[in-house]
């Protein structure tokens, strides 16, 4: 797994999925990403985190103009 990619976060502490920006990856016997996010406390976190805790953001491609 590589690059940069937005995902919906749900770690084990909170009660609802938060916006996430994954940074790395790396394989334990599972995958992990690193991600940085807001936690519920209006914190910056930067977190190990297992893959089935992340939902990939599905948008909608911009290509920079105002018409899509």
């Amino acid at each position: 797994m590589t690059g940069v990619r937005h995902v919906w976060v749900r770690p084990a502490f909170a009660p609802t999925e938060m916006p996430g920006l994954v940074l790395g990856w790396r394989q334990t016997p599972g995958w992990e990403a690193q991600v940085v996010f807001v936690d519920p406390r209006g914190r910056v976190a930067l977190e190990w985190l297992p893959a089935d805790q992340l939902r990939p953001i599905e948008a909608t491609q911009r290509t920079g103009s105002a018409y899509g």
